[in-house]
């Protein structure tokens, strides 16, 4: 039986960024969380190219091709996650700059609020590795500096995967996804798989074993849930509850792009 519905609403979308990856108050972070690197690594003297990107070689491996962590089952797999960790990350060491129009002006430069680094431009946030400036946008996003936490899993605690942004040039952070039990497939055993379980409308997935009493694998094997015409929007998704420790059908509640 579906266990049922669980909802899980979400007060902010970080609509000025929009959806193509733009960091979200999930991954601002202090300079301090850039302490999810290896002491050497922040202990690097690292050169700085022309964009602000921390390059030294020692932080992460090259050549670095993120997409060697995708897992490889397709839509005629029906026992297989479409989406699973087969291999750990390699996450690109370079960084696109911030939004434009920087230095934001007053009212829009980060005030520094909720302990977030106050910053007005890229170049005010020198406390981590690639560091970035977002701006202030009210309740949707808190803005301040964001830092990369990890270029590779080895970077993150254990059982605790490095989720790499899209591409050199994106401006979202590289961070370190915790709450989950595994980082790669190999860590769910033997013909195990390890997947996101989306917990929430913006925030990153904590990463879970499947298990022998899974009740859905993708969310394709979820009922569609019909809200009708009302706002916010409902998605039904397969999703592992940590409590009965296995992957069932679920919704979440979440405002309209």
């Amino acid at each position: 039986m579906i266990r049922s519905a669980r909802l899980i609403a979400t007060t902010a979308l970080v609509a000025a960024f929009g959806c193509g990856g733009r960091e979200t108050a999930t991954n601002v972070s202090t300079g301090t969380d850039s302490g999810s690197l290896d002491a050497s690594s922040r202990s690097l003297d690292a050169s700085r190219d022309s964009t602000g990107n921390d390059s030294s070689d020692a932080i992460a491996p090259r050549p670095c091709d993120p997409s060697v962590e995708a897992g490889t089952a397709s839509v005629d797999d029906a026992d297989v996650p479409l989406d699973h960790r087969a291999m750990a990350s390699c996450c690109p060491t370079q960084r696109g700059p911030g939004p434009p129009n920087q230095p934001y002006p007053p009212g829009v430069a980060s005030p520094g609020v909720r302990g977030i680094g106050a910053c007005s431009s890229d170049a005010d946030c020198d406390g981590g590795v690639n560091g970035r400036c977002f701006p202030f946008a009210g309740e949707v996003g808190v803005g301040g500096c964001s830092y990369d936490q990890c270029f590779t899993d080895s970077n993150c605690p254990s059982r605790t995967p490095c989720l790499c942004r899209s591409s050199p040039s994106d401006d979202t952070a590289n961070v370190c996804v915790s709450g989950g039990n595994c980082t790669v497939d190999s860590d769910c055993g033997p013909g195990g798989y390890c997947s996101p379980s989306r917990e929430g409308c913006e925030e990153a997935s904590p990463y879970y074993c499947h298990t022998a009493l899974d009740e859905c694998i993708n969310d394709a094997d979820c009922p569609p849930v019909d809200a009708g015409e009302l706002s916010p929007v409902s998605i039904a998704t397969c999703a592992y509850g940590p409590q009965a420790q296995r992957w069932a059908c679920t919704q979440l509640v979440c405002l309209p792009p």
